[in-house]
């Protein structure tokens, strides 16, 4: 393996880890962490724990997407320069770009909202606006199907 197939190695690999991360984190956070929060009989503490973990997972996001940026380009210029690249391959590649750009963007729109205080001095429920934890991973589901679509686009374009 010559040093350049080492690189292209590394970068699927921490890629495909930024993806578990940001994607898994997400579910958990979404489908198991969630609910029990809003089981809590105490809301304010719900909603400080609830504060708490968003700003420790968002920094885990915002590591993911470094990742994902400096291995995409890399990735990006190493699958546009070989031979398997088609104009169908170049267009959804642009659509995963795409939906990756919006997930980044409603993932540091969700890092900077915190509690505020209601009237009565409570802390209140956190609001979600220009897109949902839910979104994020409906978005980041589709991307994954588009990175296999990609795969197979490449693959076919080399008669394999």
């Amino acid at each position: 393996m010559i040093v350049g197939e080492v690189v292209v190695v590394a970068m699927r690999w921490a890629h495909a880890l930024a993806a578990i991360v940001w994607l898994g984190g997400g579910a958990y956070m979404t489908f198991v962490l969630g609910p029990q929060l809003r089981a809590l009989d105490d809301q304010e503490v719900a909603v400080r724990l609830r504060a708490g973990v968003g700003r420790e997972f968002g920094r885990w996001v915002n590591a993911a997407i470094g990742v994902f940026i400096v291995s995409g380009v890399v990735l990006t210029f190493e699958r546009l320069s070989g031979p398997g690249a088609t104009v169908a391959y170049g267009v959804v590649l642009a659509v995963k770009v795409g939906l990756a750009f919006w997930m980044f963007a409603i993932a540091q729109r969700l890092n900077r909202l915190r509690p505020r205080k209601r009237p009565d001095g409570r802390l209140a429920a956190l609001r979600w606006q220009l897109g949902s934890p839910r979104l994020l991973l409906w978005l980041g589901a589709i991307v994954v199907l588009l990175a296999a679509v990609l795969k197979v686009l490449y693959d076919a374009a080399l008669g394999g």
